[in-house]
C-alpha cells in the first residue's frame, strides 16, 4: 500500500456531459480536494486534507426506452462532517468512453496516492499493534474480519478468520469467503455502493499477501 512521493498534483476542467457543457475545475493535492460541482456565489466546494475520511466509485448506467445507451462515470468522496463531493461525467453512445475511462482512473490515482493510500496504511499499522478497526461493515482485528449484516441477531455476523480467509477481486466488487465453508462464511463489497471499499481491499490483500511471505519463509527456514 506505498503511498507515490513523486505523484503529481492534479488540475483539470471537467465536462458533465452533453447537456452541462460548463467546464469545471477539479484540484487534487496533498493538502486538499476542491471541485467546481455548484452554481451561485461560490460554485466550489473544498475538502482538506484532515477533513477527508470516504470515498466510493462506480459507473451508473443510462437506459434508454429498450436499451442502454450511455453510461456515467461517479467517484463521491465525503468529509467527516458528513458533506459529499460528486465528481461525474457522462459518455452517451460510447462517445468519449475511452477518454473518460482514463479520466476516472487518472483521478482515482490521484485520491489514491494523495489521501486514501495514506489511510489505508495508518489502518493497517494500527491492526498490526493489535488495535481493532472498521471499515463500513467489517470488523478487522489481528485474528479475523467479522462482518456485519445488519442484523441485530449474533448469527448475522460473520466471524472469518485470517488462516481460513480467501479472497477474489472482481471489476466493481471483491469477495471474502471461508475457505472451509465458503457457502456459510461469506460476504461482498462494492466500490461503488460501500465507503472505502478500496481501502479496504487493500488492506486485506496486503495481510494475505504477508502471511504467504511468512510461510514461505518459513518453509524455505525448515529446508535448510
Amino acid at each position: 500500500m506505498p503511498a507515490n512521493a513523486e505523484t503529481q498534483d492534479l488540475n483539470i476542467y471537467i465536462q458533465r456531459g452533453p447537456i452541462d457543457t460548463k467546464k469545471r475545475q477539479l484540484i487534487i493535492t496533498l493538502d486538499f480536494i476542491q471541485f467546481e460541482d455548484n452554481s451561485g456565489l461560490d460554485p466550489f466546494t473544498l475538502f482538506q486534507k484532515e477533513e477527508v475520511c470516504e470515498y466510493r466509485y462506480g459507473i451508473n448506467w443510462i437506459r434508454g426506452f429498450e436499451f442502454t445507451i450511455g453510461r456515467e462515470y461517479v467517484i463521491l468522496i465525503r468529509d467527516s462532517s458528513g458533506r459529499t463531493m460528486k465528481i461525474s461525467f457522462k459518455s452517451f453512445y460510447g462517445r468519449r468512453k475511452k477518454e473518460y475511462h482514463k479520466l476516472s482512473n487518472d483521478i482515482l490515482t490521484t485520491l489514491w496516492y494523495c489521501f486514501f493510500g495514506n489511510m489505508a496504511n495508518d489502518y493497517f499499522n494500527k491492526i498490526k499493534k493489535g488495535e481493532d478497526i472498521t471499515i463500513g461493515r467489517a470488523l478487522i482485528t489481528k485474528d479475523a474480519i467479522i462482518v456485519d449484516e445488519g442484523g441485530i441477531l449474533k448469527k448475522d455476523k460473520k466471524v472469518i478468520p485470517w488462516q481460513d480467509l480467501g479472497m477474489k477481486d472482481y471489476h466493481t466488487y471483491f469477495a471474502i469467503f471461508s475457505k472451509d465453508n465458503a457457502a456459510k462464511a461469506h460476504a461482498t463489497f462494492s466500490y461503488f455502493k460501500d465507503w472505502n471499499t478500496g481501502i479496504l481491499f487493500s488492506i486485506i490483500k496486503t495481510f494475505l499477501n504477508n502471511m504467504e511471505l511468512n510461510k514461505s519463509w518459513a518453509a524455505n527456514k525448515t529446508a535448510e
